[in-house]
């Protein structure tokens, strides 16, 4: 093959790689004023639900991975709870979370600006279903000084009354 085939061979393979890459990147965007943006915690609260789904499951098989994911997604704007407080305490309570989250399906159903704190923290309404009930639970996430955000509080009075 000639210097000159193996070249526009090269060339092709790196634009249809350029072109593939592109179709994989998601772009996250701001609210204009210095807002959260509406994806990252999104994605956030996925992660969380998805790793509380598996330690809720009986057949799960990374059960203790999917704890430490709950654990390193929730905390403050100081930083996952895995980084500040005990292991076994960390562990007990995101079992006893991945316990009350579990469900059969999920969706992010809004987002609300946190009074005071625009820019760094979002509650994130999240439907869950449960055995055949739907829940609405208030969550909100900070953004850690790291910039990666975090599960900070979940308002489980719905998951707990029954309602």
């Amino acid at each position: 093959m000639s210097k000159s085939g193996l070249a526009r061979i090269v060339a092709g393979s790196a634009l249809c790689s350029a072109a593939l890459l592109a179709g994989c990147v998601r772009q996250t965007l701001s609210s204009g004023n210095g807002g959260a943006p509406g994806i990252a915690p999104q994605l956030a609260i996925e992660q969380f639900l998805r790793a509380a789904n598996c330690v809720s499951n009986q057949s799960c098989a990374t059960k203790a991975q999917d704890i430490e994911t709950m654990g390193r997604l929730f905390g403050t704007k100081d930083g996952s709870v895995l980084t500040r407080d005990p292991r076994s305490d960390v562990e007990q309570r995101m079992y006893a979370l991945a316990s009350l989250m579990a469900s059969d399906d999920y969706r992010v159903e809004g987002q609300n600006i946190v009074p005071g704190r625009m820019g760094e923290a979002v509650q994130l309404i999240v439907r869950l279903r449960q055995s055949g009930r739907e829940v609405s639970v208030p969550i909100t996430l900070v953004r850690s000084k790291d910039g990666n955000w975090l599960v900070e509080q979940i308002d489980t009075k719905a998951l707990t009354t029954g309602s």
